[in-house]
């Protein structure tokens, strides 16, 4: 069941015309908020977005109105403790997860709810995060798509080491798994030094810290050891036959050339276990393509609606 949800509105980033915000509720309980965004007249196709980690609906409105005029319906999901949707600690700002699978489970739920609203070809498009959330999805093959498109998917952490995830395990097993190690940031608009490693463009980045300034709840801080874990766990399940080899779609990836937070090696790793994928690497870009100034992303852009497109 859909139930009316709020919109975070901003003058300078207008709401889609016609666009839809939603309650729903998770297989545990969960509440989380979707929204779907239909374009003027029939759809010529449909884009299901997962955001990345401290992100929400509202951060693509530039991107989902540029989708919605090239004639596409977009659906997009604040997951599960983030955004709008329910926060999973006594403390709010720690971003948390109990499992990776969780998120894929509820991604699977909305679309039980909108399947019917995305017109054929569907797309799965992400970032971050949400990058290896799709892959997830993909894999488990529950849900039928055209074709996966996603920017510096987080296959793997740009910082990783045998002894950080031997700590995390560690931490996690002690029953630390809603702490926030020291020296991590929310690393969104929290956060203003967050810039310097998401994109060089001041103007979208000012946007998203008045949109988290007008509506404090969409503000998230570090990932906590449990999210940690959990995504190290995923990153480990995605290999073999059961992981990236199991994609039956075509898909797609674009790296930042200037990535910080996520691994490119991996990312290019990922696409050479798959059956039909490609890489692309944006050399200037920071780590949030989406969010570039306009000579990284409007050929970025470009790119995605030519492939969705032919």
């Amino acid at each position: 069941m859909r139930e009316p949800a709020p919109i975070v509105e901003l003058d300078e980033d207008p709401t889609p015309k016609g666009a839809e915000a939603f309650w729903f509720q998770a297989t545990d309980g969960t509440r989380l908020r979707g929204a779907i965004c239909p374009p003027k007249g029939k759809a010529k196709g449909s884009i299901l977005l997962l955001p990345g980690r401290t992100e929400y609906v509202e951060k693509y409105f530039e991107f989902i109105r540029e989708m919605n005029a090239k004639g596409f319906c977009v659906a997009a999901i604040d997951l599960r403790g983030q955004g709008l949707s329910d926060r999973l600690l006594p403390d709010p700002l720690p971003g948390h997860v109990g499992s990776f699978t969780d998120y894929a489970t509820d991604v699977e739920t909305m679309w039980e709810l909108i399947e019917q609203d995305m017109a054929e070809p569907r797309y799965l498009m992400a970032h971050s995060m949400g990058g290896a959330i799709a892959a997830d999805i993909a894999r488990r093959g529950n849900i039928k798509f055209a074709k996966m498109i996603c920017c510096a998917p987080m296959l793997g952490f740009a910082k990783d080491s045998k002894f950080m995830n031997i700590a995390i395990r560690l931490l996690s097993t002690l029953g630390l798994k809603g702490i926030v190690p020291p020296g991590l940031s929310g690393g969104g608009a929290l956060d203003p030094e967050a810039a310097k490693v998401l994109t060089s463009d001041e103007k979208r980045f000012a946007r998203d810290i008045a949109r988290n300034t007008k509506q404090p709840k969409l503000q998230l801080a570090g990932p906590s050891i449990g999210w940690l874990h959990a995504a190290i766990k995923l990153h480990r399940s995605l290999q073999g036959p059961s992981g990236y080899q199991n994609i039956q779609i075509p898909v797609h990836y674009t790296y930042a050339g200037k990535e910080a937070l996520v691994s490119n090696p991996a990312i290019i790793a990922a696409c050479e276990q798959m059956q039909d994928a490609t890489c692309v690497k944006v050399d200037d870009a920071l780590h949030e393509i989406f969010q570039e100034r306009d000579e990284l992303r409007t050929p970025f852009i470009a790119s995605i609606i030519t492939q969705i497109s032919a």
